[in-house]
């Protein structure tokens, strides 16, 4: 099969390997020279997550990043397979979907790279911004062109999929931005819990919805995360423009 099928076994048994080199390369890491204590448990940190607003509105954008993140990684293939089977066979389609699906996942690790480059001459809301504008269009036109020629299809996926993940480093900079310098660890552990909850939902219901409504509403549905998203990097930027951060 092409690159390797797509045997789930061996990619777990990869993966899994990795993860366990990964660990032990963990044992030859020493502590660094401002290596803190760490505080003692506070349930009133997990409260700052929402009466800080900074906090609050980066949160914000930071789920409706998720909301389409890891549902769009999940169901790329299987929807760009749906859409190519329109117009090609059902061999020829399944291959130029793990291709193309490899590609829009891939393309935005190459972002993430330019976008931290830049974050701090230009802003890391803009950057977050800009991530989720591209991203939304790129779900909208993905949407528009499902089932249409097979190069236009896959040429929104991956401008969509480079675009998807930039902003996503953006977010956790910002809750530590502007929360205060001893409950920023534990913010930013809370904000990666509550995104990764939401992914437990739309990963789920996504295949569920397409069976029900189509990939290409599914695909628009996903669009909404990114909008909310920048509605709130756009209160976060006018508050920071207003105000200082804690120190």
């Amino acid at each position: 099969m092409t690159l390797g099928g797509a045997d789930w076994r061996l990619t777990v048994l990869v993966a899994s390997a990795a993860a366990a080199a990964g660990g032990l390369l963990c044992l030859l890491v020493r502590l660094g020279p401002f290596h803190a204590k760490a505080g003692a448990f506070d349930p009133r940190t997990i409260r700052e997550s929402w009466t800080n607003k900074k906090v609050r509105l980066a949160y914000a954008g930071y789920l409706g990043h998720m909301w389409e993140l890891y549902a769009m990684w999940a169901w790329i293939g299987v929807a760009l397979t749906a859409s190519f089977s329109l117009s090609l066979s059902d061999g020829e389609a399944v291959s130029y979907a793990r291709v193309i699906a490899f590609c829009a996942i891939a393309a935005g690790g190459v972002a993430c790279i330019f976008g931290g480059l830049i974050a701090d001459r230009v802003g890391k809301e803009n950057i977050a911004i800009a991530a989720m504008v591209v991203s939304g269009i790129g779900a909208l036109a993905t949407a528009l062109t499902f089932g249409g020629p097979v190069w236009l299809t896959a040429f929104c996926a991956i401008i969509w999929g480079a675009a998807i993940l930039p902003d996503s480093a953006q977010f956790s900079a910002l809750v530590a931005d502007h929360a205060r310098p001893e409950k920023a660890g534990s913010l930013m552990t809370f904000q990666t819990a509550l995104g990764f909850a939401l992914t437990f939902f739309t990963v789920q219901v996504t295949p569920l919805m397409a069976n029900t409504f189509g990939w290409p509403l599914v695909f628009a549905i996903m669009a909404i995360g990114p909008a909310y998203g920048i509605v709130a990097m756009l209160q976060l930027k006018r508050l920071t423009e207003q105000a200082p951060s804690p120190s």
